[in-house]
């Protein structure tokens, strides 16, 4: 807001009121501030304190109809939030991998039906139809509800709920709207994730043995039961993130497949950046993973594309993780541990580590989560095992003395 005053010919003052209400994408795609301008001139006879009053006054009246204004979001679209927050937010604050899967979503399942919206005319109501309209699976053809009537995980509708509430978020921290309607939105909850037993010390076994004979995809299914890496983590390794001298595995990036190829980039968090210890079991893997890709460069020399990663394809390229599951499903097939993802293996780790004392400081370190409620969090039923076992621990030895 601004008052500047300029003098006319005739003597009189005229009051010129300047508002900022907020931001918009112009025609060329640029983000400029969108101005609104009101005047006032001095009447003959009034006195310049009265009419500065007057000013003052109608600036106060003028600041008021901003403030609607900003409040119902009267000249911002949803789809031209979503357009400034992709090209002047996102490339600064995401991984390139998440604006590409947060695209994705945005552009197949909220703008098709909120898109045209302006911001300030989306109620809460609205976004409860909206999630409880996105939980219904239909024909990819036709649109309409599957017969019968089916419905998507709860997981799913809370992860679009997630990208609407950001660009609501955003909108707020512009200035463009006051309130976020999706705080008080209702959520389904039709369809919810059954939770996923950890893996047991035989199965874990179970798949050892079956990845004993050497192949590269096996070498990374037990790398992710011996480590407990992100599976993002371990396709990114490079053979100077090894160090067999002192035995340590030093994490500083990950690997994501979006579009048509291979994006490295930092890992998840900064916790994320880390150097594991080395046990035996993981020195011999990685040792012969080496020697089977010495043999190969020796064999196709120049056609080897990319000698210093540590699990890559016959060719020397990044391997992409949907064939380390395609393995696994091959290892898990016909067991009662079908269920289970390469993302288990990571679990498994965690809960050997868990169920044999290891502090969970060191267990949230060793992951690298941000914080130690996050480890106690995705392993609260280990730990609620481990107190159960405590608690027998005391019974048996009070027994003793008896």
């Amino acid at each position: 807001m601004s008052i500047r005053e300029k003098k006319n010919k005739d003597g009189s003052i005229s009051f010129y009121i300047t508002v900022f209400e907020g931001y918009k994408i112009d025609r060329r795609g640029q983000y400029v501030q969108n101005r609104k301008y009101k005047s006032f001139k001095q009447p003959k006879g009034m006195g310049i304190r009265k009419a500065r009053q007057i000013a003052k006054e109608m600036e106060l009246e003028f600041q008021n109809q901003f403030q609607m204004k900003q409040s119902t979001g009267i000249d911002k679209k949803l789809s031209e939030v979503w357009s400034w927050y992709k090209k002047y937010y996102a490339p600064n604050k995401l991984r390139e991998s998440t604006i590409y899967s947060l695209d994705s979503l945005v552009q197949n399942k909220i703008l098709p039906e909120l898109g045209n919206y302006r911001i300030g005319d989306i109620s809460t109501s609205r976004i409860t139809i909206f999630l409880n309209d996105v939980a219904i699976v239909r024909d990819r053809k036709t649109g309409k509800p599957l017969h019968p009537k089916q419905y998507y995980k709860d997981s799913y509708v809370q992860t679009v709920f997630s990208a609407l509430n950001r660009l609501f978020e955003f909108s707020i921290s512009q200035g463009w709207i006051k309130e976020n309607p999706c705080n008080h939105a209702i959520k389904p909850s039709i369809n919810k994730s059954i939770k996923k037993r950890p893996l047991e010390i035989n199965q874990i076994k179970d798949i050892i043995k079956k990845t004993n004979d050497f192949s590269v995809h096996n070498a990374v299914i037990q790398f992710q039961i011996y480590t407990g890496m992100r599976i993002g983590e371990t396709l990114a390794l490079n053979w100077n993130d090894i160090d067999f001298k002192n035995k340590e595995i030093n994490i500083n990036k990950t690997i994501n497949f979006v579009g048509k190829g291979p994006i490295i980039g930092p890992p998840k968090t900064n916790d994320s950046y880390r150097i594991l210890g080395m046990s035996n079991t993981v020195f011999n893997i990685l040792k012969m993973v080496q020697q089977e890709q010495n043999e190969r460069k020796q064999f196709l020399k120049e056609q080897y594309i990319n000698p210093n990663i540590v699990f890559s394809t016959p060719l020397g390229d990044y391997i992409h993780r949907n064939n380390i599951n395609k393995r696994l499903n091959a290892v898990k097939k016909g067991t009662d541990y079908e269920y289970i993802t390469v993302h288990f293996l990571r679990h498994a780790n965690a809960t050997l580590l868990l169920m044999n004392d290891v502090d969970i400081k060191v267990v949230s370190s060793h992951l690298g989560h941000n914080d130690i409620q996050t480890t106690a969090n995705i392993y609260a039923d280990v730990l609620k095992s481990k107190e159960h076992q405590i608690a027998q621990l005391i019974e048996f030895n009070l027994e003793d003395d008896q």
